[in-house]
């Protein structure tokens, strides 16, 4: 059976409010003295006041969110916005990455996703609440269950999808999450090599062209998801790359005639 390889974050679910509500928290406790959002912790309670309040910090999170790599990278916007640091492309965000990452990398990607397991743990319900679904790609994935093995392949970790595929009644084969790095070739690889698979048996989904760029010389058939964290200047690179662009409209289709 062919397989449907999917990211998450992006392409199953709009979790960018979920990625603020932890990234911030955990830059907090990074940076005690940090003004952004009146340098409160984000709770349940103050969310939606505090991000009414900081409607500009929002909308520049959001248009920085198209270059995250890994948890690490909601450090990196935190301190983007807070410093009023122009970004212009995707190689002068990753050399500020590269210099914050320095001593921290780990130890915030750490208390990032313990940051996340106290939240769903205790507060699963909340928590879900933040992570929107793409219900029409939901409901499409499942109608394509019967075709697909379905694979995700996403750098957040497998207990963050566990309980989101819970809820939204999706079963995915196999879970490959940031437990195996974040190289996305490495996940397809694992993924053919656990499913039986062959590259071009593969149809990945993802919303970040540089994930796509490792497997299309593999003959992976490679998809972006216009309407997860990517700009129109990557979705044209995407298309002269030989990817397909897919949006909500045509996902179903585009897999249904897959022979």
């Amino acid at each position: 059976m062919k397989v449907l390889a999917l990211d998450f974050d992006g392409v199953i679910a709009d979790s960018q409010m979920e990625c603020l509500f932890v990234g911030f928290n955990t830059y907090l406790d990074f940076n005690r003295n940090t003004r952004l959002f009146d340098g409160r912790k984000f709770t349940f309670d103050n969310f939606d006041f505090l991000i009414q309040k900081h409607r500009e910090a929002v909308e520049q999170y959001k248009m920085l969110r198209p270059y995250v790599i890994d948890a690490f990278c909601y450090y990196a916007l935190m301190h983007i916005i807070e410093k009023n640091i122009v970004i212009k492309s995707q190689n002068d965000y990753n050399g500020l990455r590269e210099k914050l990452a320095k001593n921290i990398h780990g130890h915030f990607v750490s208390a990032f996703y313990g940051e996340r397991s106290k939240l769903i743990e205790n507060n699963l319900n909340d928590w879900l609440s933040l992570v929107k679904p793409y219900q029409k790609i939901i409901s499409d994935v499942i109608r394509l269950s019967n075709k697909f093995n379905l694979a995700i392949s996403t750098n957040n970790r497998k207990f963050t999808i566990d309980a989101f595929s819970r809820k939204h009644g999706i079963a995915p084969k196999i879970v490959i999450d940031s437990s195996f790095g974040s190289d996305k070739k490495l996940h397809i690889e694992n993924i053919k090599n656990s499913l039986g698979a062959n590259f071009n048996n593969i149809y990945f989904v993802d919303d970040q062209i540089r994930n796509l760029v490792k497997l299309l010389p593999l003959g992976v058939h490679c998809y972006l998801a216009t309407w997860g964290y990517n700009t129109k200047k990557q979705q044209e690179e995407a298309k002269k790359l030989g990817a397909t662009l897919l949006n909500q409209v045509n996902f179903y289709e585009t897999f249904v005639k897959v022979k």
